[in-house]
């Protein structure tokens, strides 16, 4: 038997291609890079718009040292809140929800 035959190879070959290329198609819709890159910039317009979804600012502060103090006067008060760079950039900002934003408020003026 001279003249083997290789054709029992075909399939092998051929599943063997079909999942190379199936694992190169999964790498590229679920990889992460590109959408971070997105968001972050989704983020940022934002932001520079004053636009921060759910929450809404209550106070602007100098220092995030004095954020974080607010922040602790409002957590120790049951109003969940978090802080963010100002649209300007020139502080930072305590936000928190909405349903909160009034009660926030009394708490930060007094």
């Amino acid at each position: 038997m001279s003249g083997s035959s290789y054709s029992f190879l075909v399939g092998p070959v051929v599943a063997c291609l079909a999942l190379g290329v199936i694992v190169l198609m999964c790498r590229w819709v679920f990889s992460t890079s590109h959408r971070d890159d997105r968001n972050a910039r989704r983020i940022a317009v934002l932001q520079s718009r004053g636009d921060y979804g759910l929450l809404v600012p209550v106070a602007t502060t100098r220092t995030p040292a004095d954020a974080a103090m607010l922040r602790s006067v409002l957590g120790d008060a049951g109003i969940r809140c978090t802080t963010g760079l100002s649209a300007d950039g020139t502080g930072t900002e305590v936000l928190v929800f909405r349903a909160d934003a009034l009660r926030a408020r009394d708490l930060v003026r007094s």
